[in-house]
């Protein structure tokens, strides 16, 4: 690119995990992308957060900071309660807007931050990088060029160790239905989206939901919570091309396994796994194609890597987020659209809405 992309970040805190961890190693990687602002919630950590990460400016105020000459994008990585406010704060400044997952706490609100971003023309993404991860992409065309023959089912379960019955004050929030940030949403919400990416849509599906563990522990506040959100999430279906689909999805589990995809085709078999959920990468794939007897590994091609060589190492963190983000910066000079859009994310919000709909119905939903 002729110039840098000036970043800024709200929620770009030393005390962001998220952001600290992916957003800004991310942009310290890429050439395409300069971070110059940060946002938080106050004066005092925003000048702090900016010297820890030699940005120029700091915030505590979200329209100053997407206003400001020296930002070209702005980024939105905080609570998803406040990423409704954030948009609507940024977008009057014309510029590309780039939010984590979930868009919106609910389908409505997503629906309002698509409109507000397309009315005025701006390039946006939302943060489901699985769709970026050389993994993910490779699995998905293997599929399309016949690796398996014909689909036949595909089975995804994980495991997390979180969103069960211990938490800690910062991450109450997940046991909030409210909010919109929970196991079927946040965890749901990642690995239904690179799924369907790598497979195709659901035309019909059921759902099971149950809820182990009624109270959360805080631990480091020594306080006990209710619980509004479920912690198992089962779903069964058939997809576009026909294939049987079966998810479960589960949290709380001590001895957890992780992640396991398997795709069976009448030709082949595709075995992807990961120790976590799937958009943080560490992905492992095995697969057995017409002439193979047994599951071997495979080799992720140099070519689904488009990010710097310094990164392809990396546990998948901040390989599948810079991956992300270098595709956006195609996206803002080009006007293409190879990252995930805000029109993605309500896509994605209205199939979590056909989900619990089934879960509190009983019944089929076709799609």
């Amino acid at each position: 690119m002729s110039k840098k992309i000036r970043t800024g970040i709200i929620g770009g805190s030393v005390n962001n995990g998220w952001a600290s961890g992916t957003h800004i190693p991310a942009i310290k990687h890429l050439n395409e992308f300069e971070l110059t602002a940060v946002g938080t919630s106050n004066m005092e950590s925003a000048k702090k957060s900016g010297e820890a990460f030699q940005a120029n400016h700091g915030f505590d105020n979200m329209e100053e900071l997407a206003q400001h000459p020296d930002v070209d994008m702005v980024v939105v990585s905080i609570n998803v309660k406040d990423h409704y406010k954030a948009v609507k704060a940024i977008t009057p400044a014309g510029k590309p807007i780039y939010c984590e997952w979930p868009l919106g706490s609910n389908t409505t609100e997503a629906l309002e931050m698509q409109e507000w971003a397309e009315s005025r023309q701006l390039p946006n993404a939302i943060g489901l990088q699985a769709r970026q991860a050389p993994a993910i992409n490779y699995v998905k065309d293997l599929l399309a060029e016949g690796y398996v023959g014909k689909i036949l089912s595909a089975n995804l379960k994980i495991s997390i160790d979180g969103m069960g019955g211990v938490a800690d004050k910062a991450t109450a929030y997940l046991f909030d239905r409210k909010i919109g940030g929970n196991l079927l949403t946040i965890v749901g919400g990642h690995n239904l989206d690179a799924f369907t990416y790598m497979l195709g849509d659901f035309t019909e599906l059921s759902a099971m939901t149950a809820q182990q563990f009624p109270e959360v522990e805080l631990v480091d506040i020594h306080k006990v919570i209710k619980k509004t959100t479920d912690d198992q999430i089962l779903i069964t279906g058939k997809l576009t091309n026909g294939a049987a689909a079966s998810i479960h999805i589960q949290g709380g589990v001590k001895q957890q396994t992780g992640l396991t995809l398997e795709i069976f085709g009448d030709n082949g078999t595709i075995v992807l796994s990961a120790p976590a959920s799937i958009q943080f990468g560490s992905h492992q794939l095995r697969g057995a194609g017409p002439t193979d007897k047994e599951l071997h590994e495979l080799t992720i091609p140099d070519s689904y890597y488009w990010v710097p060589d310094s990164l392809k190492k990396d546990s998948g963190f901040v390989l599948n987020v810079a991956q992300a983000y270098s595709k956006f910066a195609q996206d803002i000079e080009k006007g293409t659209s190879f990252t995930p859009s805000f029109a993605d994310a309500v896509k994605l919000h209205q199939l979590l809405d056909t989900v619990e709909k089934a879960a509190q119905t009983g019944e089929r939903q076709y799609l």
